[in-house]
């Protein structure tokens, strides 16, 4: 077995080296028709470098000792597809073709190579086919090429496995409309980088496995086919971080499934895809730290749909655009740590997070979502574990958090929450089955809520609905800005609260409705309750109360709120003020619910209520009622002492019934007599009025029944209110 070594030769024939056996083959500085040397046998390097070959090189099935060096070479193998084929080749050392000119395709299907694969400053060129087609590539060190590497046509490597890194920095692929770089089913043992890369083509990294960092940082990928991914790479399994920061593409981004054991960053990325697929689609997607997308920019949605994220996630000065639809689907997604859209975050299109999980906190502070035909967050079912901070966001369309879990604070402080419009037609879209939605600018049905739920200095343009909402401490609306536009301001039907804080910026010009709603205080003012539209407080319970209304007031606001009458609200209002020390304003709220009670009923129980009231003020005015007797009293008194005649000289005042049975005459205990119709003085059956005694007599009468009974009416109702 021999060694040779050409150096600037010229051969007019192709080299046959098939099955050829060498210690050290060598060709540099060649001029050469092509080379054929399949299977050949070297048993130290191969050296074909700063050749210039002016056809095929074909080292199929070889064996190469050392390395195999094609550096510097320039290959033109215009009338072949394949400029150099080493299928099958087995290299024990370094594959070298830095530097190298090949014009047709590097074809190294299976190849195996024990060293490293060296392409710094290669340029091959295929144009429209694969440049280099290595499928089940396998390279026992690494691929290095981070400088000056253009490839005019796609990289096949599918199946390929390295036990080291693959740098491919700065690579330039060129196939438009078509498959740029071919990963499919790769297995990395450490680092894919291919930073600042411009590809024109699809990047495919399906079910890809790479043990250390994937890094895309600053890569640009344009001249994708239309409805396909600029990057597909489904079930992408990373054991270390994805770097995909102010990466800049020209199509989706697909990581349906994708696993990341560490971080996930996407920061200042641009993203972008038609008007029927996702920028980014990472749903089902696994991270085990964090999702960083801060100042990314998205021209279509964002699909995280049952992700899972270990850590937080950073939305931060991020902007998604996606008017037609859905911005950013977050729906059954898990996140471990804090959500944060902040800043100048912004999404058009509506952001879903319907059934999420949040284990700190959920961050919206100055976000802006815009869904002005729809819901612009739809949260329902969202759980989480900290507080839901919206303060001063601004968001154009529903915000919808029924039926969602807060183990802390829900916040929508100076927020401006412009609602969706009761009237606009739904274009297309369909209306909730559980209840209508338009019309509304936040509801929350049905949620629980550990801490407070403050709105304090928000501006809603439509309804705010809280029904069966559960809150911990207070609920806030100081300086709130109740809806403008729709036919309810506030609904808050079986709300359940430590505290109501119901203190708006302005009356409400809408209803305003807490019936069955529950609280321990209630704090209002005169700007809570509307003057010209309905309020309903049926079944509202409140035990204390802090507010400026006067008692006067507050009758006001009662009977506005109970345009048909019921005792329950007025008793608890007169509870309250009891509790509070204020017994003379319980007494006038007590004494109006009375007074309501007895007008609602049919006319004689009006008229006999209107004589309680002028009698004894239905049992309030006992001081009128000792008036009127004495009154009477003093008068009946009078009358039979200087306005009878006596009966006869021996007997002076009225005539006796029977002239030898009377008591003497005295005519302030007859008159008692007359007055006190249950209790029997001996004197009024004892003489008998004639002419007007007789009508003084029966007005007595009638006088001390209707006092006796209005008193006992009085005493019955306060027994009963004891």
């Amino acid at each position: 077995m021999e060694s040779f070594h050409f150096i600037e030769c010229v051969f007019d024939r192709t080299p046959f080296l098939n099955d050829a056996k060498a210690q050290f083959i060598g060709f540099t500085h060649c001029l050469l028709p092509g080379l054929d040397a399949q299977r050949i046998r070297c048993s130290g390097p191969a050296w074909l470098s700063n050749n210039r070959v002016l056809g095929a090189i074909d080292m199929q099935d070889a064996d190469i000792g050392g390395d195999l060096s094609l550096s510097h070479s320039t290959i033109v193998a215009e009338q072949a597809k394949r400029a150099v084929t080493l299928d099958g080749t087995h290299v024990a050392s370094d594959l070298d073709i830095r530097g190298v000119h090949i014009t047709g395709a590097l074809s190294m299907d299976t190849v195996r190579i024990d060293g490293d694969f060296l392409l710094d400053d290669a340029e091959l060129a295929q144009p429209g086919g694969w440049a280099i087609y290595a499928p089940k590539l396998a390279v026992g060190a690494s691929i290095i090429g981070d400088t000056g590497v253009q490839v005019t046509g796609g990289m096949f490597l599918e199946g390929s496995t390295v036990a080291g890194n693959v740098y491919l920095s700065h690579l330039e692929v060129s196939r438009p409309s078509g498959i740029a770089l071919a990963f499919d089913h790769c297995r990395i043992a450490l680092a894919f980088r291919c930073a600042d890369a411009r590809i024109r083509g699809t990047v495919r990294l399906h079910h890809m496995v790479i043990g250390c960092q994937l890094d895309l940082q600053r890569a640009r990928i344009g001249d994708i086919k239309k409805d396909e991914d600029a990057i597909r790479a489904d079930h992408l399994e990373v054991e270390g971080s994805a770097l995909l920061t102010d990466l800049d593409l020209a199509g989706p981004l697909y990581l349906h499934g994708a696993r990341i054991a560490c971080n996930l960053h996407i920061a200042g990325a641009k993203l972008s895809a038609s008007d029927t697929t996702a920028a980014l689609n990472a749903d089902g997607a696994r991270v085990g730290n964090h999702f960083i997308a801060r100042n990314c920019t998205s021209e279509g949605a964002v699909i995280l749909t049952a992700i899972q994220i270990d850590g937080n996630t950073n939305f931060i000065d991020a902007t998604i655009t996606n008017s037609s639809a859905t911005a950013l689907d977050m729906r059954r997604a898990v996140i471990k740590g804090s959500m944060q859209a902040t800043g100048s975050f912004t999404a058009v299109g509506s952001v879903k997070l319907t059934n999420a999980a949040i284990g700190v906190d959920l961050m919206l502070t100055e976000a802006t979502l815009t869904n002005p035909r729809n819901i612009a967050l739809a949260a329902a079912g969202l759980h989480v574990t900290g507080d839901l901070i919206a303060d001063r966001c601004t968001v154009e369309g529903l915000v919808d958090i029924a039926g969602s879990l807060f183990n802390g604070d829900l916040r929508f402080v100076d927020a401006n929450l412009k609602g969706l419009s009761a009237d606009e037609s739904s274009r297309g879209n369909l209306v909730d089955a559980k209840g209508g939605w338009r019309g509304l600018a936040l509801r929350c049905t049905g949620s629980r809520i550990a801490g407070d739920m403050d709105l304090r200095g928000a501006q809603l343009k439509r309804g705010l609905v809280m029904d069966s909402v559960t809150v911990g401490r207070t609920v806030r609306l100081e300086g709130t800005h109740l809806a403008t536009e729709g036919p309810s301001a506030l609904q808050a039907n079986g709300l359940t609260a430590e505290t109501l804080v119901l203190r708006p910026a302005a009356q409400p010009v809408h209803a305003v409705s807490l019936a069955s709603a529950s609280v321990q205080e209630l704090a209002d003012g005169a700007t809570s309750w509307p003057v010209a539209a309905p309020i309903d407080i049926s079944g509202f319970h409140y035990e204390r109360l802090d507010s400026d209304l006067s008692a006067a007031e507050r009758l006001v606001w009662l009977e506005r709120a109970t345009p048909t009458y019921a005792a329950g609200p007025y008793e608890k209002l007169a509870a309250c003020l009891d509790l509070a020390g204020q017994d003379g304003d319980a007494r006038a709220v007590r004494l109006t619910s009375i007074r309501r009670a007895h007008q609602a009923k049919n006319l004689m129980i009006r008229l006999w209520g209107n004589l309680q009231d002028a009698a004894i003020g239905y049992g309030y005015a006992p001081g009128r009622t000792l008036a009127i007797f004495g009154l009477l009293l003093v008068g009946a008194g009078l009358w039979f002492s200087l306005g009878v005649a006596d009966c006869l000289p021996a007997s002076p005042g009225l005539c006796p019934v029977k002239a030898d049975e009377h008591p003497t005459w005295d005519p302030w205990l007859y008159s008692l007599d007359l007055l006190i119709p249950l209790v029997d003085l001996g004197h009024e059956k004892a003489w008998d009025p004639l002419g007007a005694s007789k009508l003084v007599t029966m007005v007595l009468v009638m006088s001390g029944w209707i006092l006796t009974t209005t008193v006992i009416a009085a005493a019955s109702r306060t027994l009963r209110r004891a």
